[in-house]
């Protein structure tokens, strides 16, 4: 038998499809390439389905984030915004969609759905599944880049930040502060 032509090109997972649509409730989509991270949420449909609202890491970019795009904290911010926005738009309840790919706890994307929940939007997933505090902040990039430089290290990881790599918990926390009091829209 013939697979159906998404599935074969590993695009749609069919049985995870079906329960998205049998749960009647908009899902969470979540895109991350080699330096950005985008998320919708998106509302199933017949003749196709409707992007009720986006965010992306380019959206931190032009509000002053310098840091990595496609980093915890940046997928955190994300979800944070995504889920402002969403607040706007009247969405309460989401639920995670992957496509082909699982989910991962403990993952940049699980970062993205906490700071989702964060925002007030109830996503359906188990709060265990979620990365903790630490590292969503970015203090364990702060200790990487402090423990690189201590040895002498001059590579590419940090190039584009330099010396204020080890100031990144305080830009995410400025940054949070701008996206909850809505200065980031």
């Amino acid at each position: 038998m013939m697979k159906f032509r998404r599935r074969r090109e590993f695009k749609t997972s069919y049985k995870r499809r079906k329960k998205l649509l049998t749960s009647r409730l908009p899902f969470v989509y979540v895109f991350t390439s080699n330096k950005n991270v985008w998320a919708q949420i998106i509302e199933p449909a017949v003749g196709g389905d409707r992007v009720l609202v986006h965010a992306s890491s380019k959206d931190l970019e032009k509000s002053g984030w310098k840091y990595s795009r496609k980093s915890y904290p940046a997928h955190y911010l994300v979800g944070l915004l995504l889920g402002k926005r969403a607040a706007k738009a009247g969405i309460s309840e989401v639920i995670y969609y992957s496509g082909i790919a699982g989910f991962v706890a403990g993952s940049r994307a699980a970062a993205l759905l906490k700071g989702l929940m964060e925002s007030g939007i109830k996503v359906r997933v188990d709060s265990d599944a979620l990365p903790d505090d630490e590292a969503v902040s970015g203090a364990r990039i702060a200790e990487y880049y402090k423990a690189l430089s201590a040895s002498g290290y001059s590579g590419p990881q940090f190039s584009r930040v330099k010396d204020e790599a080890q100031d990144i918990q305080k830009a995410f926390n400025d940054m949070k502060g701008r996206i909850e009091n809505g200065e980031v829209s």
